[in-house]
């Protein structure tokens, strides 16, 4: 008998197979007198501090094998037919190095409030070398009861284990993702997004099969004073990929301080017109028509450059309850995110991390429900060339668009060479699964369409947050998906911290940002059409607190001839298109052409 009957051949593994074996290994041990689960552990906390950092304010961290998700390395198997041999190996290896391994730590919690229609029963078992990959994910869900059956389990194995490529790629395998068979296998990385994004990818599915699209989006609520003068819920959302401002401006709070430098730089206190602040989730939500609903307590958000004017993540980020991951120290000894003293691949690390509490930040209500439906979606989607700071979109197809579209200027927690315009359907790219980016897409604006019937249709709005109005580009010929085209590139230049940075241009500041979303929820933000797409997309010329001058250097069109900016529209629709065809095919027309243009 192979492996004493506990493991199947190489040949005879299949995707359910690999549970049988698991459920094997563990009766086999339990029988023989070993332990094979640990079930739960209270010392968790303690195990993990053994190798962790204590910092001067009682807060704990440690560091990761790879400082970045391995989507690269992720693949998805729907069915036993997709099964390569390389798949089948790791998967083997696996079961291997379970059967030898000491006892794996068992960790049950919930993904989506309990008790709501996204309630997701989520079952860890990680390798006992990394306590703390359980304790830091156990603490940013709700609690699960280990006597109920799992709805997903994910087998969290953070060692090489011999791992061959994927097949036909240069790219090595860690990530094996079962959307129809409920689990995924994580190996090699120690990264903690590969334990949390791991078990979102199965909610994000899961939420679309109660009716629902799970969206990488931010949820606050705040309540304005309107230019009318009476009170207004706001319910917003706010879509971003990583490193695009998401956890500044979805968890971003009106305070004391910061609005003294409102009031300096423009004449406003915020504080005049914004009451009842509440921050309900910052990564992953599910929205519905009538509602939106958090998947999380807690929240893994990129700390770097995070100051005191940022007040709700700089709370949570400072509080000894704080569990950081690669996140350096200052002389004091306490936290740092100033992005100074550690390097990864020998460049400044940019992705240092923390696992904060909601309830830390100081906004949170204990509910992640919103209070109603979404009345406000903010895309943030930066480009180089021809975007303006902000936008409002009154057109729901150009608004899926854009949902599809889901763009970003790059940054290293995608991974360590990512640079440049990148183009990630609905933001969402590597956690979607088991159905594809185009139901999301096409359910989500069916639920505009109808609420635009029913004349509630939520204001939209899209911002140019990381990237620039108008940098310094050249032209130049690239092949794109086998088809030769000439795009515009930026000029980039090197910093003294070793970095690239765009040459050129102006980007609107946080400040400025919030400034705008704030007047324009009040309805105080006067609009023209868009000089090229018209009364589908609304382009600010008032924002009061923001100079004459100043709206004029936010606007790509003060910058560029009309018949420049023209042809980088076009060019920016059609690498969209190509980047759709491959992520998000067979989107309906309405939409994959609501930004052509003659």
């Amino acid at each position: 008998m192979h492996h004493g009957g506990v493991i199947p051949p190489l040949e005879e593994i299949t995707i359910e197979g690999f549970r049988e074996s698991f459920r094997k290994i563990v009766e086999l041990k339990e029988r023989s007198g070993i332990k094979a689960i640990l079930n739960n552990p209270p010392d968790l906390f303690e195990r993990a501090k053994m190798y962790g950092t204590q910092y001067r304010n009682g807060s704990w961290g440690w560091a990761s094998n790879i400082w970045h998700r391995s989507a690269a390395g992720s693949v998805v198997i729907e069915k036993d037919e997709d099964l390569k041999r390389e798949h089948k190996f790791l998967m083997m290896r696996v079961l291997e190095h379970i059967l030898a391994q000491g006892p794996l730590i068992q960790v049950d919690t919930i993904l989506g409030k309990p008790g709501t229609r996204v309630e997701m029963r989520c079952r860890l078992y990680c390798d006992p070398q990394f306590p703390d990959i359980a304790y830091r994910w156990r603490q940013l869900c709700f609690p699960g009861n280990p006597s109920k059956q799992p709805d997903v389990e994910l087998f969290c194995i953070p060692h090489y284990l011999g791992n061959p490529n994927i097949p036909g790629t240069a790219q090595m395998l860690r990530v094996l993702r079962f959307p129809n068979h409920n689990y995924t296998i994580v190996t090699c990385s120690s990264y903690q997004g590969e334990v949390k994004k791991g078990f979102l990818t199965h909610w994000i599915y899961h939420v679309y099969k109660v009716g629902g699209v799970g969206e990488h989006a931010a949820l606050r609520e705040f309540t304005v004073k309107t230019v009318r003068g009476d009170l207004k819920r706001v319910v917003m959302c706010l879509w971003g990929l990583t490193g695009s401002g998401k956890s500044t401006h979805g968890m971003y709070i009106f305070d004391e301080t910061n609005a003294k430098k409102y009031v300096e730089r423009f004449g406003v206190n915020p504080l005049d017109y914004v009451s009842d602040q509440v921050i309900k989730n910052d990564d992953i939500v599910a929205i519905f028509e009538d509602r939106v609903i958090g998947s999380e307590c807690g929240t893994w958000t990129k700390t770097e450059d995070v100051d005191p004017s940022q007040i709700a993540i700089w709370n949570a980020a400072m509080s000894p309850r704080a569990l950081h991951e690669n996140t350096e120290f200052n002389s004091d000894g306490n936290p740092c995110f100033e992005g100074k003293l550690f390097t990864y691949y020998g460049a400044p690390n940019r992705n240092s991390r923390s696992v904060l509490h909601l309830s830390d930040t100081g906004y949170y209500d204990g509910d992640p429900e919103s209070s109603g439906p979404m009345n406000v979606a903010v895309f943030l989607s930066p480009g180089y060339f021809v975007d303006y700071a902000w936008v409002r979109i009154t057109d729901p197809a150009f608004a899926a668009k854009v949902l599809a579209d889901g763009r970003s200027v790059g940054h290293p927690a995608q991974s360590h060479e990512a640079f440049g315009a990148i183009f990630e359907t609905r933001y969402c790219l590597p956690f979607t699964m088991g159905v594809s980016s185009t139901a999301h897409v096409v359910r989500f604006y069916e639920f505009l369409k109808r609420r635009q019937e029913r004349g509630d249709l939520p204001e939209i709005y899209q911002i140019n947050t990381t990237g620039r109005i108008v940098a310094k580009y050249r032209w130049v010929r690239k092949v794109v998906n086998g088809e030769e085209m000439e795009v515009p590139e930026p000029l980039f230049e090197i910093d003294e911290r070793g970095d690239r940075r765009v040459i050129g241009g102006t980007s609107p500041t946080i400040e400025e940002t919030e400034l705008f979303l704030l007047q324009a929820v009040r309805g105080a933000v006067r609009y023209e059409p868009h000089p090229v797409w018209g009364e589908k997309v609304l382009v600010p010329v008032e924002v009061p607190g923001i100079s004459e001058a100043r709206m004029r250097e936010l606007n790509p069109f003060t910058h560029l001839q009309f018949e420049e900016a023209r042809r980088l529209l076009k060019i920016q629709i059609e690498l969209s298109k190509h980047h759709l065809n491959v992520q998000c095919p067979g989107l309906p027309r309405e939409i994959y052409e609501a930004m052509d243009f003659e």
